[in-house]
């Protein structure tokens, strides 16, 4: 009992009057909060809700100066101060809680009160202390919350009333500085703002050693490189809104809070920033349709905020990689040599010494762990921390890639302590945007010499699954498929004589690509197999109804010679020829299906073999689908002789009918995807083998004979 008694006293108990106060604020009745508060100012100082916020703290939220201004001049002065510095369960002060107005005012109200005489009773050093310099819990002033949550309008208003050097306000207790916190919430606004105040923010580093710049590399959704892929229409649109419109823009540096009341760009709430408009008049007129029609649909808002943020990311990136010099310090003299390993000549004993190496190491890591022994770490370990550049290879970002080999050339030949460059990096994450960019480069060449201090080459560096992320691809074979393709890309462009380089395990690229893979190997192996044989039941059934089909003749025949009864009709010939594609094609789809489980199902076989008779073959399905409806359409209409009616009721019936098709195509658009790329390859292909100029001379001779065609008539 006596154990419940002092659990119920620590528990906060509100009266019927703060219950009341609390109602109001809820609901957003200020003036029911000010009135019920104006009989006790008492209660201004105490504990309001469970957070530990006083009346005033609740007061912020209003957004209205005047109601601050009015609860604050209730108290006298000594209790004035106190409310300006109290602070809750985390120690947020007025301050730390003002951040989150739309309206510096609210800031100047409590800036106003900040000179006032403190009591006597209170230590010189907290007399001093101004209030932008207080920190909470979290070792946050006001200035670095602003900036966390992205309010650049309060950040500048309180810049501009911060005392003395406000730098020193910029870096947290554990080294986080105030640019790390807006790249990582990313309010990229605030950090080019920022940036653009204080150089110097571009190489602090915090307590794990990272820059910005290698922060924003570890962000690459933030980039239109890569983004996630958006529609047809999405795209449209987003290449249809305006390219201007999105810098940063202060026109007048000393400020004042009439100059700060730009409203953060929120499309989705209906805000708009007024950032640096178009120069032309057209583009203007532009931003400004653009800008209607994003407050009338939300959708169209978000697809701007989407652009915005990658175009502030990559303006952002170009001012950081100014003033990034992290690829200068190059680790080019432990160049490793080739190696092969001639005394393991089959692949089941490299793979058996890899095993044992792996066994006798755990065996002495449980030996040391027993005699609690401590290695001795030196020099050389490296703790991954790589340059902005590997950072941004890895993650895929273009526009810092970029920038920074256009910026500084000599960059491209920048080694980490582990002996990677930026093609290793980007080999290794499957990068191909990086690929194909670094391969246009007159350095690509001395690239792919590299071997890690781990004695891997570009192809074991692709063997492995370490870095492996799933693609948007619809099956395990299609994913093999890629790998492959990725191995293959690489072995074309290294030295022939890489294929037998062993790494520090004593395993050739091919070996580590067969162990590394063989758990995709063994899934695409049994997708592949059930994917084949549902298809081919799939195909066979379609058959079975277009053979039968064949047979029964919509509208009989004739008594006297047999003849259909239809047969000088279009739709009827329309209904044959259908019926006759449908039973090709899906007896070719049959082919296709059994092809593939009769074929040999090794791990180059998902090269190209495989994958491309399960397109094929889904191809041929897809086809005699379609035929099969317009064949069931064209019995229809013979049927019940629509042909002879309005011709709305027929395009209406051949559109109902095609709605099984649709979803069909629609549910398995992925892999048909496949089947595109397949037939733009072939289209490329068949383009280079033939001339253009014997396309040219074809054509010539083409309107050379209609021309004397015409002549002669």
């Amino acid at each position: 009992m006596e154990k419940e008694k002092e659990m119920a006293e620590g528990v906060l108990q509100f009266d019927e009057t703060t219950i009341s106060a609390q109602r109001a604020a809820r609901s957003g009745s200020w003036r029911m909060f000010k009135k019920i508060l104006e009989k006790d100012p008492k209660r201004l100082m105490e504990p309001f809700d469970l957070f530990g916020n006083t009346a005033i703290h609740i007061a912020t939220r209003s957004n209205n100066p005047g109601l601050l201004r009015e609860l604050l001049e209730m108290l006298s002065e000594k209790e004035r101060w106190h409310a300006l510095r109290k602070g809750n369960c985390v120690n947020n002060t007025l301050l730390h809680e003002i951040v989150f107005c739309t309206t510096v005012e609210m800031a100047a109200v409590v800036l106003k009160f900040e000179n006032e005489a403190a009591p006597e009773d209170i230590p010189e050093e907290k007399k001093r202390l101004p209030l932008l310099e207080i920190i909470n819990d979290s070792g946050e002033t006001p200035l670095f919350r602003a900036a966390k949550l992205g309010r650049l309008k309060m950040l500048k208003y309180m810049v501009n009333h911060a005392e003395g050097d406000i730098r020193r306000l910029f870096v947290r207790l554990d080294k986080y500085s105030i640019l790390h916190a807006s790249i990582l919430g990313q309010f990229f606004d605030v950090a080019i703002w920022l940036l653009n105040m204080d150089e110097k923010l571009a190489q602090h580093k915090d307590m794990n050693g990272m820059t910005c710049l290698q922060l924003l590399s570890n962000m690459p959704l933030v980039f239109r490189s890569q983004a996630p892929a958006m529609g047809a229409v999405k795209n449209l649109i987003y290449n249809m809104l305006p390219e201007e419109g999105y810098e940063i823009h202060d026109d007048d540096e000393n400020g004042s809070a009439d100059d700060y009341t730009r409203q953060r760009n929120d499309i989705e709430s209906g805000q708009q920033d007024k950032a640096k408009l178009p120069s032309s008049v057209l583009s203007r007129i532009n931003y400004a349709v653009w800008r209607t029609l994003a407050k009338e649909f939300d959708g169209i808002g978000r697809i701007w905020q989407l652009k915005k943020q990658h175009k502030l990311a990559k303006h952002l990136s170009e001012l950081l990689v100014e003033k990034d010099f992290s690829w200068q310090i190059s680790f080019h003299e432990n160049f490793q040599p080739l190696i092969v390993l001639p005394v393991l000549s089959s692949k089941s004993d490299r793979i058996k010494h890899l095993h044992h190496t792996k066994e006798m190491h755990k065996i002495n890591s449980e030996m040391s762990r027993s005699r609690s022994y401590r290695p001795i770490t030196t020099a050389t370990t490296h703790s991954q921390n790589y340059t902005s550049l590997l950072m941004a290879a890895g993650s895929g970002i273009v526009e810092i890639v970029g920038k920074i080999i256009d910026r500084f050339p000599e960059a491209i030949c920048h080694v980490s302590q582990d002996q990677h460059n930026v093609l290793h990096m980007a080999v290794k994450h499957r990068q191909l945007k990086i690929f194909n960019m670094l391969k246009k480069h007159s350095a690509f060449k001395s690239l792919i010499f590299r071997i890690t201090a781990e004695g891997r080459t570009l192809l074991h560096q692709i063997s492995r699954m370490e870095f492996y992320v799933e693609q948007h691809l619809p099956g395990v074979a299609f994913q093999l498929q890629d790998e492959l393709r990725w191995y293959e890309r690489v072995k074309n462009i290294v030295p022939t004589y890489y294929l037998m380089h062993c790494d520090k395990d004593g395993l050739t690229a091919e070996d580590v690509l067969e162990m590394e893979h063989r758990e995709m190997h063994k899934e695409a192996k049994g997708w592949i197999k059930e994917t084949a044989q549902s298809c081919s039941t799939v195909a066979v059934l379609v058959a079975t109804v277009v053979f039968a089909a064949a047979y029964t003749i919509p509208g009989g025949t004739n008594q006297n010679n047999g003849t259909p009864l239809f047969l000088g009709s279009r739709v009827f010939l329309f209904y044959t020829v259908t019926d006759v594609v449908a039973l090709v094609s899906s007896l070719a789809s049959v082919v296709m299906f059994l092809s593939i489980l009769t074929s040999p199902f090794e791990l180059w076989d998902f090269r190209r073999s495989l994958p491309q008779k399960l397109s094929l073959g889904f191809a041929c399905l897809f086809f005699s689908l379609v035929c099969t409806m317009l064949t069931f359409s064209a019995t229809v209409l013979l049927t019940i002789r629509l042909e002879n009616h309005q011709k709305w009721a027929s395009v209406l019936f051949c559109c109902a009918v095609f709605f099984p098709v649709a979803f069909f195509w629609r549910m398995q658009f992925p892999l048909y995807k496949m089947i595109q790329r397949l037939a733009k390859r072939l289209f490329k292909t068949l383009r280079q083998a033939v001339p253009t100029t014997f396309v040219k001379y074809v054509i010539k001779i083409i309107f050379y004979c209609k021309k004397n065609d015409v002549q002669r008539s």
